[in-house]
């Protein structure tokens, strides 16, 4: 079942602790989520066992482990993850519109 927006930010209010419990996890093992990030991951896991929101397990490596399964696959979760410069380039066509020019390493790491 899909929750919505409205639904996730009230499990955030509700469940504070667990979602700081999620994240520090998280960062223990060199990843970061925001807080609604963290929400859908449990709510994916808990979703998979048809239940709104489970209560987490007491070992922190149990939810590690548990979390590493739910987690979305990008870099961007890294702790430092990489960076990029660019630039907006005149699109040549009087129009006054930029075009965006991503580097070729941000686009090896999409695929």
């Amino acid at each position: 079942m899909a929750t919505s927006r409205k639904e996730r930010l009230e499990l955030l209010n509700q469940c504070g602790n667990d979602i700081a419990r999620i994240q520090h996890c998280l960062l223990v093992s060199a990843r970061t989520v925001t807080p609604l990030q963290a929400v859908s991951m449990w709510l994916d896991y808990s979703e998979n066992h048809c239940a709104m929101w489970l209560q987490l397990p007491d070992d922190d490596k149990e939810l590690l482990n548990i979390l590493l399964q739910h987690l979305p696959n990008t870099k961007m979760l890294e702790a430092n993850p990489p960076t990029w410069q660019t630039k907006l380039v005149d699109a040549g066509d009087g129009s006054g519109d930029a075009v965006l020019v991503l580097p070729d390493e941000l686009f090896m790491q999409l695929e």
